[in-house]
């Protein structure tokens, strides 16, 4: 009777063990802000779930955000998804959290205080006007000289209106070393678009027959670019991928991620306090991530030799203040079968006036390998 006992209470406990309400850990935080705001909200991270959770807190509707075990975003329930998806911009997503912080500030930094270290300003309306916001109100923002202002408005009438700076740590709110660290895994959940046909009305032609260049402008400076190559054939236009003309099939590499994807990089990830991170990620998902993030791409060619690409692919975001540069060696093996590893140097979240150092070897470079197509 005893044995039999055992026997049933063993089997209850290995039942509950493996059950996901009770095995499954609680979500660590992207965050400390995140992880800072959640404790003055007393919030109980146990009763988290993947995905999205809305919760009433002094009846507000607040959301959480559970993505891969780890609460990504914490905020007002202001705007939804679909909104989200459309605007395709952190700054949805940052209001959320902002406005929630300013009614739980951290303790050793009192609302008033956090209002002027950050530079947020109230130009209409007050901290009691966002509890009096409806989902129906307009909404809109504006990029200004470094800043942001964002509007509600209201029978055509402007309800609230606030300002604050385009600065990357405030935004996301997260440090550098939490950006870094969380930089890879960003990376690995971005979604590779399908690519789009190309208007053949914006390439022009060179002076060699069937191949064409679509100019894509430059960053600071003549020799980063963002053209991409397209040679002509009876089925149309299409991107130059061939070692034949490896400089060109190198920028289009840098910039489309759709033909990419055969592209593996080993990175050394260089972080805050000269540490290093190595890990692998594709190619095509870097490209997608940045571009996701509002990042512009531009690539400038250093040099080739002993079949090697050396180039540098710079991922500006001119509205978040900050640049990620990738440092490739492309084997000309791997532009010929289209596939394959690439050694690469990643420095993140570099802000805008810490470029400048870095650009000099393209000014200086008079050497510079001029491209097939020139």
């Amino acid at each position: 009777m005893k044995k039999h006992l055992l026997l049933t209470c063993c089997l209850v406990l290995l039942s509950l063990m493996h059950s996901p309400s009770l095995v499954e850990a609680a979500p660590t935080f992207r965050s400390q802000k995140l992880q800072k705001l959640a404790a003055a909200l007393r919030l109980n991270a146990d009763s988290l779930r993947e995905g999205q959770n809305l919760l009433t807190v002094n009846n507000r509707q607040v959301k959480v955000t559970v993505v891969g075990g780890q609460v990504t975003a914490l905020g007002y329930d202001l705007f939804t998804d679909e909104l989200k998806a459309v605007a395709a911009t952190p700054i949805l997503t940052f209001l959320e959290r902002y406005f929630l912080q300013m009614d739980y500030p951290e303790t050793d930094r009192p609302t008033d205080r956090m209002l002027r270290e950050d530079r947020f300003q109230f130009k209409t309306g007050s901290r009691a006007t966002v509890a009096k916001l409806r989902p129906d109100d307009a909404f809109s923002f504006n990029y200004e000289l470094r800043k942001y202002v964002a509007t509600w408005t209201r029978d055509n009438q402007p309800l609230l209106t606030v300002s604050f700076p385009a600065n990357h740590e405030l935004i996301s709110g997260e440090n550098k070393i939490e950006s870094e660290r969380n930089f890879a895994a960003d990376v690995l959940h971005a979604v590779v678009q399908p690519l789009s046909a190309v208007d053949s009305s914006l390439l022009a032609p060179t002076l060699q027959n069937d191949f064409y260049i679509k100019k894509g402008g430059n960053y600071m400076n003549e020799n980063i670019v963002a053209d991409l190559y397209y040679q002509k054939s009876p089925a149309g236009f299409s991107l130059l991928q061939n070692v034949s003309h490896p400089l060109e099939s190198a920028g289009n590499m840098a910039m489309e991620a759709a033909i990419s994807t055969g592209y593996n990089l080993k990175v050394t990830q260089v972080m805050y306090g000269y540490k290093k991170l190595q890990y692998d990620i594709p190619l095509s998902k870097w490209i997608a991530y940045c571009r996701s993030q509002g990042c512009a791409l531009y690539y400038g060619i250093e040099s080739m030799a002993d079949d090697m690409v050396k180039m540098t692919i710079f991922a500006v975001n001119a509205a978040e203040n900050y640049n990620h540069l990738l440092f490739l060696n492309v084997p000309l093996s791997v532009i010929d079968r289209r596939q394959g590893d690439i050694q690469a140097r990643l420095e993140t979240f570099i802000p805008m006036h810490n470029v400048t150092n870095i650009m000099a070897k393209y000014r200086k470079n008079k050497n510079k390998e001029r491209k097939l197509y020139e």
